[in-house]
């Protein structure tokens, strides 16, 4: 069996946002793994998931971890999927420069996001962004 890592990387790179779904209790997993979070089943199957959600909180890094230093200070946030599952990522079109912008978008929300594939520092990762 392929490492599931790996396949969600490679279907990234496909422009694919793969999660599972389970066949028993019917929940969704974003990221997949190789159990429901929600039952513990392992009678899974993937599905492409939509891509779509809402940002129920925000703030930003002051320190990025060294391997993105030079990327400079971005916004990270909570999306709730569509399908259900919670997910921590990066979040464009917010705006973050300031205790005070960061607090007067958290106050607006929740406001609807998409998902979009972005190759970073050569990884391909999950990015939302507002609509």
């Amino acid at each position: 069996m392929e490492p599931i890592a790996k396949k969600w990387y490679d279907n990234l790179a496909k422009g694919k946002i793969m999660g599972i779904k389970c066949k028993d209790c019917g929940a969704y997993t974003f990221p997949p793994l190789t159990v429901c979070r929600e039952c513990r089943s392992r009678n899974l199957k993937e599905v492409k998931m939509s891509g779509e959600g809402e940002l129920v909180m925000y703030s930003s890094t002051m320190l990025p971890s060294a391997k993105f230093a030079d990327l400079g200070k971005k916004a990270y946030g909570l999306i709730k999927l569509k399908e259900g599952p919670v997910f921590f990522t990066r979040i464009d079109g917010v705006k973050y420069n300031t205790p005070d912008e960061i607090r007067k978008g958290n106050e607006i929300l929740p406001v609807k996001v998409k998902a979009k594939i972005e190759k970073v520092k050569g990884m391909n990762i999950v990015v939302f962004e507002k609509k």
